[in-house]
Parts: structure tokens; sequence; C-alpha cells
């Protein structure tokens, strides 16, 4: 026999228990292993013994097909060789036939049932094959052969969880809890049991047991309360949340978790209090602080009702962030509601850096830094950048005509106002303000014909729109034209809008050209009221008394 055909045969002999009757050798109850009676063995169990240890070396040496065959005529030939079953079984929950495997299996089973690596093969094909009640009885056997095996119970209580009898499982618990006494393993499982069996007090029974059993150990308080809180016994929540609090008064947790307590009271001021502290310690990662803020507060408490306090934890999270531009868009949203538009602006651009491809992001980075006029010439680099990625959307183009009419060039800002009538308007966005912005350019370009064209068509679609009637009909007045038209539109005007400084401005003024004075004094009297710093409503005004 080569040393192959040894090792392998020893293999099969003591570890498989090989074919036949005959057994291992066995512990026994000192842990003290007793070799079994000699026995006398024939010839033919010694060829198929040999039989068996060929069909492993074929396996062993990839040839599974060919082992398999081997396998299966050493079961028929002789079927009191239980490994041969065994192996048999185990090719088969290969292959995912169940049915085959289990017919091979419990032959296995049948010739050596305190064999546990047969035992288990079983409980394994039957928990692939959804056998849960045989899966639950091949575990109570295994448990049975080896009662010291800690692990064998937790496998038997999760047999019983699979076939939905959580009363078993518990048992099943129990039983190890009386080996090795109070555990954290064993009891939040059995915690978790109770609650899923509708028994709230006896799954709290459980962590109460866990916490006496371990006094100095926070966390099972914290479960502790945290249960209490789901079952709405807030008053013995806080007995828990104040003692984690006197042996770890340094824990950011404990003020998160009061904070909630608080909040679920009906307190507040106490929870943002709460919040406040936790998000002062350094323990806190940014990731840590700005999660807890997306689930602390609901989106009508972080922008409305707590925007004060949510704002300024906002604030703290981002402080030291190492990754802003993840939040870049959050923080960005909270800054501009903030009204702090440079701010918020370096927020969108950060996160445009990250990803460009997000018109949202360019809009909101526009507004901001269009609001900021110390970033013009930024806002008008951004918007040429993002007119030229999104040719179809309004504003870039529009910002880019307001940039090019406040440096006064005309021209140039009519090119943009231009592209902008090429694209469109979705929704009516900006269409009243690039009409207007039209006229105003073609005004100061000298091209009067078209800002008179261009304010007919605002007012075709807009008859009410207070600050074009009030813009044609002073342009018609400084032009010296139409004056009775202009007085009519300018009429209009201060009657929707009776303080506005300058719309009774320009219904004075165009009185005063018509020579009627004393119509116009009372309304420049109340515009001068109204605005008493503008140099030219102070100039018309004396031009109307006289002076």
């Amino acid at each position: 026999m080569t040393l192959i055909r040894k090792i392998l045969f020893i293999i099969i002999i003591s570890a498989v228990a090989g074919c036949g009757s005959r057994k291992a050798a066995t512990p026994d109850a000192k842990g003290r292993y007793e070799r079994p009676p000699l026995r006398e063995v024939s010839e033919e169990q010694l060829k198929n013994d040999g039989r068996l240890i060929d069909a492993l070396a074929l396996q062993e040496s990839g040839r599974v097909d060919e082992a398999v065959g081997a396998y299966a005529r050493l079961a028929k030939d002789d079927p009191s060789c239980a490994a041969a079953w065994y192996e048999l079984g185990r090719h088969m929950m290969v292959r995912h036939w169940a049915d085959s495997a289990e017919r091979c299996l419990q032959r296995a089973v049948k010739l050596q049932p305190e064999n546990v690596w047969y035992l288990k093969a079983l409980a394994q094909n039957e928990e692939q094959s959804g056998n849960g009640k045989a899966l639950t009885q091949t575990w109570e056997r295994i448990v049975k052969v080896q009662p010291t095996v800690l692990e064998n119970y937790y496998e038997l209580s999760n047999a019983y969880i699979t076939v939905g009898d959580l009363g078993k499982a518990i048992e099943v618990l129990n039983r190890v809890e009386k080996m090795i006494g109070v555990s954290e393993e064993v009891s939040l499982q059995k915690q978790k049991l109770w609650a899923a069996a509708g028994k709230p007090d006896k799954a709290l029974k459980e962590v109460e047991a866990l916490a006496d059993a371990y006094p100095g150990e926070t966390r099972y308080s914290s479960i502790l309360a945290q249960t209490y809180m789901e079952q709405k016994k807030y008053s013995k929540a806080k007995v828990h949340y104040d003692r984690i609090l006197k042996q770890n008064p340094d824990d950011p947790y404990i003020h998160i978790q009061l904070a909630e307590y608080y909040k679920a009271t009906g307190n507040p001021a106490e929870a943002d209090s709460e919040m406040v502290q936790a998000f002062a310690h350094p323990a806190l990662s940014s990731r840590t602080k700005l999660q807890l803020l997306g689930s602390f507060y609901s989106e009508e408490e972080f922008y409305n009702t707590r925007r004060t306090t949510a704002f300024r934890l906002m604030d703290m999270a981002m402080k030291g962030c190492e990754d802003s531009t993840e939040y870049a868009v959050f923080y960005g949203d909270v800054l501009m509601r903030q009204e702090k538009y440079a701010e918020a602006a370096r927020q969108f651009m950060l996160a445009l850096q990250k990803d460009s491809s997000e018109y949202d992001l360019w809009e909101a980075a526009l507004i901001c830094l269009n609001a900021d006029k110390k970033s013009e010439a930024t806002m008008a680099d951004y918007a040429a950048r993002a007119a030229r990625l999104f040719p179809m959307h309004t504003l870039p183009h529009y910002l880019l005509a307001l940039h090019c009419y406040n440096e006064k060039r005309y021209d140039d800002a009519l090119k943009h106002l231009d592209d902008i009538m090429k694209w469109g308007f979705s929704k009516g966005y900006l269409e009243s303000e690039s009409y207007a912005l039209t006229a105003e350019c073609h005004y100061r370009a000298g091209h009067y014909d078209k800002t008179w064209a261009t304010f007919e068509k605002i007012l075709a679609k807009y008859p009410n729109d207070i600050e074009t009637l009030n813009n044609y009909a002073y342009y018609l007045a400084e032009q010296g034209l139409n004056l009775e038209k202009a007085l009519e539109m300018s009429r209009r005007t201060i009657e929707g809008e009776d303080a506005n400084a300058n719309s009774l401005d320009t219904y004075a003024w165009i009185l005063h050209l018509l020579g009627r004075d004393r119509e116009a004094l009372p309304y420049m009297e109340k515009a001068v009221k109204l605005d008493p710093t503008s140099d030219t409503l102070q100039e018309h005004y004396k031009a109307i008394k006289g002076e």
C-alpha cells in the first residue's frame, strides 16, 4: 500500500468511521479516549475500505464525477457503509438535489446515529431545502449527542426561529443561560425574540437582568433606557439616562440621547441645549454630526420652527470638516437661507468642483454670487461657463446681460438677451425681467424706437406690470414725448403702489412737465418723505416748488 493510500486509509477509518459497524475511538466522561475492542475484520470489509479510500482519492484529485460513481457503487454493494452514503449525500447537496441528498444522509445517520458530522450535514440539507420541522429535530439530536457545545444550542434556537416557534427558541436560550449564566449575547437575543412575540414586558426584563448583572456597564443602561423610550415610559428612561450621565459625563452620546428624550417629552429648548453640548464635543466627527442633524430634525423643524439652533449646529458640524465637498450642497443651502450669500457661493462652487454636470448647482451658485455685489466678476465668469454648458437655461444669459449692462456695454448685453429670446422661457421664468432689461439697454444705447416697441411688447402680455409702466412713462417724459400717455401709465402705477417713491416721483414729474405743479407737489412731498436720501427726488422737489 502506497504512503498516500495509507494516509487516506487512516483519515477514512478515524474521521469518517469507515464502512460497516466499526466505530472510531470515543471519549469517556472524563475526556479520556478508550480504544474500542479489537474485532475480526472480514476480507470483504477490508476490500470495501480500500474502495472507499480510492473514491476519496478520486475526489481529492478533482475527478469528482468518477468519485461520485465510486461512492454509489460502494453503497450499492455494501449498504452498511455509512461513509459512502454520507459522501454521496454531500455531493447531492452540492448539485442542489435536495431529495436525493436527504435519502443518502438519512441512511448514513441511521447507520451511525451519533455521528455529529453526518447529523450536521443532514441539518444543512434540511435548511437549504426549507424543511424547518426536520431541521429542529436534527439539531435536537445534535444537542443530545454534544450537550456541552454551546454553538449547537444557538443553531437549535435559530432553527426554531426559522419555523416561527419563538417560545421554543427562547427555551433553548434559557438552557444556555443555565449553563453559562447571564450574558449579553443570550439576553439581547431573548429580548428581540420576546419583542417579536409581542411581549414587550418580558423583553424589558431580559435587559433589566443584563443591567443588574453588569451594573458598571452603561451600554446596558442605554439599551434599557431606549427600550423604555420605545414603550413611551419616559420617566423610567430618564432614570437610566441620568445614571449614564453620572457615570460618563464626558460621553457626547448621552447628550444626544437626552436630546431625544426632551424632544419626545415636549421640551424642544432642552433638546436643543443637549444637542449643542453634544456637537461641542471633539469626539464627534463632522460626518456623525451631519448624520445626526438629518435624523433629529424634520425638514419643517430644520428650516422653520427650529432653524436658529439647527443652523447653529450645522455651522458647528462643518467646522473642521475634512471633506466639505461631500456636504457642500447641504451647507450651501443653509447659508443661502441665512442670506450669507458669499459663504453659500463658496460651498456651491466647491460642489461644482466635484460635479459640474448638475445645472441646479450652477444656478444656486449664480444666485448667491449675484446677491453678493463684491463677486460680480466671479459671477460673470461662472455665468459664461454655465451658458456654454447649458445654453437653453435663462439665468446664465440673463446675468451675463446684466453684467454687461452694469459695465455700460449695452450692445453686448443685447446679444445675450437675444440668446434668451432664441431659446424661449420655461414657464415664464425671467421673461418680464429679460424684456425689461432689453428695453433698458435699447434706451441707454439710444435705440428709442426699439425701447418703445419693447415696452409695448411687455405690456401686451403683462398690462399691469408696475415697473414697466413706470419706466415707460418716465423715459417718455425724459424725451418729452407723448406726455399724456405717460401720465396715464404713471397714474396706474400709483394706484397700484401708492407708497412707491419712484412711482410717485414719476407721476409728479410728468405733471410738472405739463405745467401742473400745484397738482404735482403733494405727490412729490410724499415721495421725498419715503426716500429722503435720493438726490434726483430732491432736485425734482425743488423744481416743482419753483426753487
